[in-house]
């Protein structure tokens, strides 16, 4: 499927080399704001010091569930605010809930994301 703003960045995410996956907040794929902050999230993850890629993610790669989290992902204030806007131009449904209350980092489920054995 095609998206409005399908190559628009809505933010980054960490994916470990060794363990050939990206990395999660709990069990949503985290979805950094910026290379920075994806890289800072990796070396304060339990891999720390071990090998990975930060990678752009965009509303294709989110509905294609990239992470195979099974649609949930965890972004970060501008990620989060990013993808509202191209979620709304595409009519695509989602729930968000803070992580732990804290606002800066919002807990999204995605509808009609195509999962990894639907492929």
């Amino acid at each position: 499927m095609t998206y409005k703003e399908s190559s628009t960045v809505i933010g980054f995410s960490g994916f470990d080399l060794l363990e050939e996956c990206y990395e999660y907040n709990k069990n949503a794929c985290y979805i950094a704001d910026s290379p920075e902050a994806a890289e800072s999230f990796m070396e304060d993850s339990l891999i720390g010091t071990g090998e990975f890629r930060i990678d752009a993610v965009t509303i294709a790669e989110i509905m294609n569930d990239y992470g195979a989290s099974g649609g949930e992902f965890a972004m970060e204030t501008a990620a989060f605010h990013q993808f509202s806007s191209i979620t709304a131009a595409n009519g695509i449904r989602f729930r968000a809930t803070p992580y732990d209350g804290d606002e800066s980092l919002m807990v999204v489920d995605v509808e009609s994301v195509r999962f990894q054995d639907e492929a």
